[in-house]
C-alpha cells in the first residue's frame, strides 16, 4: 500500500507541474490530457507498458520535469541524439557530479561509487577516451569471430537440455545462462561460479536498473558490487601469476600511447563487462522472442528468410530495447523546449522512446523485421556506444536462428508478460514457452 500511495503522490505532483505551465491553447490541451494520464514513469502500469506515456511526452512535453525520477526526461529521437553528441555538456560522470552529495548521508552510495566510477560508461573525456582505447583492444573483430563457435555450442547445449520437455522458462533456461556463460568464459571466470555471480549482479541491478519496488537499492548494490570486486581481485591475482588467453589477461597487457589500465580499473571494468554482458543480452533475448512470438507473420518471415536475422535483432532493439534510458548530468544551464535545466541537474535520455519516434521511424509502433534503415539508439550513440554491442547482436542472431529451427511449433504459454519492476533496465522476469517434442 505504501508503494501505491507513493506512486499516486508522485503522479499527482507531475500533473500539477503540467497544469501550472503558462496559459495557452496547447497548455490547456496538455492539462486536460494529463488528467487522464499517469505521468509517473515509476508507476507499475507505466513500467509494464511505457509506450503510451512516451508517445504523449514526445508530442506534448519533450523535455519533461519528472518529480519521481528527480530529473529531466527527454523523449524525442533528435533530442536524445543531441545529448549523446555533446558528452561534455551532458556528462556521464554521475558518481562525482551527482551521487557525491548523498555520500555523507548514505555510506552505501560512496562504497558503490568507488567501484562504479571506474566503469567506462561513467567516465567523460579524456578519461573515457583513454579507458575505451584500452578496453576496445579486447573486443576486436578477431575476438568476436572466435566467440561465434562458442556461442553456437552453448546455445545447442542449452536447447539439448530442454528439447524433450515440451516446455521451458526461456529466461531461466536460455536467456540468462547463455550470455552469462559467454561473458564469464571470455573474462576467464569459471562457469561454475555463474549462479553466485548472478546473485551479486542482481543486487547491483536493483540500483542501476532503477527498481520501483521500494527496496533499499543502495545497500543491496553495495553488497553486490563489493562481492564482485573482491571476486575479480582474486582472479586478477591469479592472472598476474599465470596469464591466459582471456579478456582479463588482455586487459592487463593492453597498452595505448604508453599507458595501461590500473589493477583497480581492470577489476572495475571486468565487473562492468560481466554485468552489462549478461544483463542487457538476457533482456534482448527475452524481449525479442516475446515480440516475435506475438507476431506470427514475422516468425514465418524469419523462418523463410534466415538472412533477416541481423535485421530482426535490430528491430527487437528498436521496438523494445533492453536499456530504456540512461542518466546524464547537465554541466551548464540549458534552455530547451521552453524548459530551464540547471547545471548539476540530471537529464535522462529515453532511448526506448526515441526508438518509437515517428519523426524518425515510419510506422514506429509496427514491429517489422524488414525495417530499413533502422538507426536505433538502443545501444546509445557516439563515444558511449556500447562496447559489447556486436557480441550481444551476435548472441541474438544465433539464438533466434537456432530456436526457430529446432522448435518450429514454439508458442507462448501466457500472453501476459511479467516485466521486471525497473526503469533503466527492461526485461522479462520469466517467459514460459511450450512446443511439441520430437
Amino acid at each position: 500500500m505504501a508503494r501505491s500511495r507513493w506512486s499516486l503522490q508522485a503522479a499527482k505532483s507531475d500533473r500539477l507541474l503540467q497544469a501550472s505551465t503558462p496559459s495557452s491553447a496547447s497548455a490547456l490541451e496538455r492539462g486536460a490530457a494529463t488528467r487522464q494520464l499517469d505521468l509517473d514513469l515509476k508507476s507499475l502500469a507505466n513500467v509494464d507498458d511505457p509506450f503510451p506515456l512516451y508517445r504523449w511526452l514526445r508530442d506534448h512535453d519533450p523535455v519533461h520535469r519528472s518529480h519521481s525520477l528527480n530529473g529531466w526526461v527527454v523523449t524525442r529521437y533528435a533530442d536524445v541524439l543531441e545529448i549523446f553528441n555533446q558528452p561534455l555538456k551532458f556528462s556521464s560522470d554521475r558518481f562525482r557530479k551527482i551521487d557525491d552529495k548523498y555520500a555523507s548521508q548514505r555510506p552505501a552510495v560512496k562504497a558503490v561509487g568507488e567501484i562504479l566510477d571506474d566503469w567506462l560508461v561513467f567516465r567523460d573525456p579524456p578519461d573515457h577516451t583513454r579507458l575505451r582505447s584500452l578496453l576496445q583492444k579486447s573486443f576486436t573483430p578477431t575476438q568476436l569471430a572466435r566467440s561465434a563457435g562458442r556461442i553456437r555450442a552453448t546455445v545447442d547445449a542449452l536447447f539439448d537440455r530442454v528439447a524433450e520437455r515440451g516446455q521451458m522458462d526461456f529466461i531461466k533456461d536460455v536467456a540468462f545462462p547463455l550470455p552469462a556463460t559467454v561473458i564469464a568464459v571470455l573474462l576467464g571466470a569459471p562457469t561454475e561460479d555463474i549462479e553466485l555471480i548472478k546473485e551479486w549482479s542482481d543486487r547491483l541491478a536493483a540500483y542501476l536498473g532503477g527498481s520501483v519496488e521500494g527496496r533499499d537499492n543502495f545497500s543491496e548494490a553495495r553488497e553486490g558490487v563489493l562481492q564482485l570486486a573482491d571476486y575479480f581481485r582474486s582472479l586478477l591475482r591469479a592472472r598476474r601469476r599465470n596469464p591466459r588467453d582471456d579478456l582479463m589477461s588482455l586487459m592487463l597487457r593492453a597498452e595505448h600511447a604508453g599507458d595501461r589500465l590500473s589493477h583497480e580499473e581492470v577489476v572495475a571494468n571486468c565487473a562492468l563487462l560481466l554485468f552489462a554482458g549478461h544483463e542487457t543480452t538476457t533482456n534482448l533475448l527475452g524481449n525479442g522472442l516475446f515480440h516475435l512470438l506475438r507476431h506470427p507473420d514475422q516468425v514465418a518471415l524469419l523462418k523463410n528468410n534466415p538472412d533477416l536475422a541481423d535485421s530482426a535483432v535490430e528491430e527487437v532493439l528498436r521496438y523494445d530495447g533492453p536499456v530504456p534510458a540512461t542518466i546524464k548530468v547537465a554541466t551548464e544551464d540549458i534552455e530547451w523546449h521552453g524548459r530551464a535545466i540547471r547545471r548539476g541537474e540530471m537529464v535522462l535520455p529515453f532511448m526506448s522512446s526515441a526508438n518509437r519516434d515517428p519523426r524518425q521511424f515510419a510506422d514506429a509502433d509496427t514491429f517489422d523485421i524488414r525495417r530499413a534503415p533502422n538507426r536505433n539508439v538502443a545501444f546509445a550513440y557516439g563515444i558511449h556506444f556500447c562496447l559489447g554491442a556486436p557480441l550481444a547482436r551476435l548472441e541474438g542472431q544465433l539464438t533466434f536462428d537456432a530456436l526457430l529451427r529446432r522448435f518450429p511449433n514454439l508458442a507462448l504459454r501466457s500472453a501476459t508478460p511479467q516485466w521486471k519492476p525497473m526503469i533503466f533496465l527492461r526485461g522479462l522476469a520469466s517467459l514460459p514457452l511450450t512446443w511439441q517434442p520430437g
